[in-house]
């Protein structure tokens, strides 16, 4: 599927489903730092700052459907967007 034929609810859904799986590892490890997932490869990265962590993903996916969490926190902000970059 292409990147831009996902919704935000459908970006936010899957990478909320994907977290899940990644939840127990990444919050022992990585608590309070960003993790941004590709939602179409499920490779992820982890960074201190939302956009680092976007930046790294995007360098080596750069048409990754991404969804921004931040580890551990119920609160942080989320978002699900379509990248353009490369198109």
């Amino acid at each position: 599927m292409s990147n831009s034929d996902y919704t935000s609810k459908a970006i936010v859904t899957c990478g909320k489903a994907i977290y899940q799986q990644l939840k127990d590892e990444v919050e022992f490890h990585h608590n309070g730092k960003f993790l941004a997932i590709d939602i179409e490869t499920q490779h992820y990265e982890i960074h201190d700052k939302g956009t680092g962590a976007i930046t790294q993903l995007l360098a080596k996916y750069p048409n990754a459907t991404i969804y921004l969490v931040r580890i551990g926190h119920r609160t942080a902000y989320k978002a699900g967007f379509r990248s353009t970059y490369g198109t």
